[in-house]
């Protein structure tokens, strides 16, 4: 931490503003706030008195003791997690306490520290030292608050997902949702505890739309990686193992009502590479005829409030007709599926006006 940083901390502990610190040691404001903006240091005179204003060491102040090393943090840590397996709770906080006052800038120390103490609440949720923990919670929420400052965004991160769970346990809603800035925007945490935090606050609705958006994304993510799970197989030549991810995908898109489409979309795939042209005709006949179910959510009770409103179902009929167009003439290529020719629904297929 730089001396601009360590001067604007203690400053803003102590309540100081910047004018009343210049006051105190007989310079301008603006010299104050050049320093915490690090654009200028200060004379090397007024560092003691800058320090003993502060009530803060010369070495705290030029960070003599900036950082423990990874490695001494990580020994640091394992002792203190052995003692914590012993009960003693109170003995290893006191030590730990200590230490970060002696490393005041080491994040890792901090971070770490507050990993474990938080980790042990939870072992002790079901006893009654849990309750005795409480007392704590005040010096571990400033740890976390400090590396809120971190330029490490990780560090930031980790330290602001741990405040979040400590607001959340205290029910303390307002605060803990303003955490979730922190969490990845479109990540599973976020959304899953922003749901939770409506259903706190009352706001049900809201509750239901993002678990019901956040389970269709997730069931999303789960085909695509079985499809590509599917691909794989195919491409090593194991095809039971290829129609075994077909018929999970298939099975998956009934569980969650995704409509026939998306049940037997990814087998045309492997009746096409077996150039089995029964199969391929059948399960061509099945994609052209439900092809209006491919984005279709409102028959489903599992998505009940996130059905849209009418205007946006003819604009999505709109977009299936031409879907449906486009889809009928990737079929009708000869090149690809030349095995085809013969087959009475294929050719059916082929003289649709406008299929080229």
């Amino acid at each position: 931490m730089t001396i601009g940083k360590v001067i604007r901390k203690y400053r803003k502990e102590l309540g100081f503003t910047q004018e009343e610190m210049a006051k105190s040691l007989g310079v301008t404001a603006p010299a104050v706030n050049k320093w915490e903006n690090e654009n200028t240091l200060p004379d090397i005179s007024l560092l003691a008195p800058i320090a003993r204003l502060l009530g803060i060491s010369m070495d705290e102040l030029l960070s003599f003791k900036e950082n423990l090393t990874d490695e001494e943090v990580d020994v640091y840590i394992k002792s203190l997690c052995q003692k914590l397996e012993k009960g003693l709770y109170e003995e290893v906080f006191e030590s730990a306490r200590k230490k970060i006052e002696e490393y005041p800038n080491c994040e890792k120390l901090k971070l770490n520290s507050a990993l474990i103490f938080e980790g042990a609440r939870y072992a002790a949720l079901h006893k009654k030292e849990c309750k005795i923990l409480k007392k704590y919670d005040e010096h571990i929420a400033a740890w976390l608050q400090d590396l809120m400052e971190s330029g490490d965004s990780r560090i930031r991160t980790s330290a602001a997902k741990m405040l979040f769970f400590m607001h959340y346990r205290k029910e303390d809603y307002i605060k803990a949702e303003e955490l979730l800035s922190y969490f990845d925007e479109r990540g599973y945490e976020r959304r899953f505890f922003q749901a939770e935090i409506h259903e706190k606050n009352g706001k049900t609705e809201e509750a239901f739309k993002e678990l019901e958006d956040l389970m269709l994304e997730e069931v999303n993510q789960i085909k695509c990686v079985l499809n590509l799970l599917q691909r794989l197989y195919k491409d090593a030549g194991n095809l039971r193992m290829a129609y075994k991810m077909a018929d999970v995908s298939g099975e998956v898109s009934r569980c969650f009502e995704l409509g026939i489409y998306q049940e037997v979309m990814q087998k045309l795939e492997l009746a096409e590479y077996e150039k089995d042209v029964e199969k391929t005709a059948s399960i061509m006949k099945q994609l052209v005829d439900n092809v209006d179910t491919m984005l279709d959510i409102n028959n489903s009770e599992l998505y009940a409030h996130l059905r849209v409103e009418k205007k946006e179902r003819s604009d999505k009929s709109e977009f299936i007709k031409k879907f449906q167009s486009q889809l009928i003439g990737e079929f009708c290529n000869e090149e690809m599926f030349a095995y085809m020719r013969g087959n009475e629904y294929w050719e059916s297929l082929r003289n649709i006006p406008d299929v080229k």
